[in-house]
């Protein structure tokens, strides 16, 4: 049994080691902290404009306002939208939370975790690779089911690529222990403003 695909809530069905996604406690922390920003900024701009809205009055209502409706909409507190790696004891699943979709790969198609810090092409901070063992065809199925694109700096050769992963709220060093026993680590790249290594909980 090589490459499948199955939706996330297949997945969560599986018995499974580890998912990586943002903590419950943190996550619906900020969530009503946002919410709750977002109301405050509403009714004060309502209650302080009374006597004649000026300019701060109506950015605090439009920008508070779509604030408010973007923390009200439901899917805004689905931590699962933020799955984006899981695994069990056989096989390693690749996620993408927005579209609900998941591929999944014999463990042992990882070859390396690379703990180091990359930038990523959307300005997010990858805080780990794994380098795994795929076809061209399983390449190309893996990067439609994340819809991501293949990047040059990313093709290791031998049919071996690495997909990096955001840290996803996690503290780094629970994250990197969690995915260390995945396979063997290799020598860390870190990149930071200074260009020295930076090794501490994020």
């Amino acid at each position: 049994m090589t490459m499948q695909r199955l939706t996330v809530p297949q997945l969560l069905q599986q018995p499974l080691e580890y998912v990586l996604q943002p903590p419950a406690f943190r996550f619906y922390a900020t969530q009503g902290a946002v919410l709750l920003a977002s109301l405050t900024a509403v009714i004060w701009s309502l209650l302080d404009g009374r006597q004649g809205f000026e300019l701060m009055h109506y950015v605090g209502l439009v920008f508070g306002g779509v604030l408010l409706l973007v923390s009200l909409w439901p899917a805004s507190w689905s931590r699962q939208r933020l799955i984006n790696l899981a695994f069990d004891a056989d096989r390693l699943y690749l996620v993408n939370g927005h579209s609900r979709q998941a591929v999944s790969l014999p463990r042992e198609r990882v070859k390396a975790v690379n703990k180091g810090k990359l930038p990523g092409h959307d300005g997010a901070i990858i805080a780990f690779t794994l380098d795994l063992e795929l076809s061209e065809q399983e390449l190309a199925q893996v990067h439609q089911t994340l819809a991501t694109q293949a990047e040059e700096r990313f093709a290791l050769g031998e049919n071996r690529y690495r997909f990096g992963f955001v840290a996803n709220w996690q503290p780094r060093r629970k994250l990197l222990a969690a995915v260390g026993v995945l396979a063997p680590a290799v020598a860390p790249v870190v990149l930071t403003d200074e260009g020295e290594d930076d090794d501490r909980d994020d």
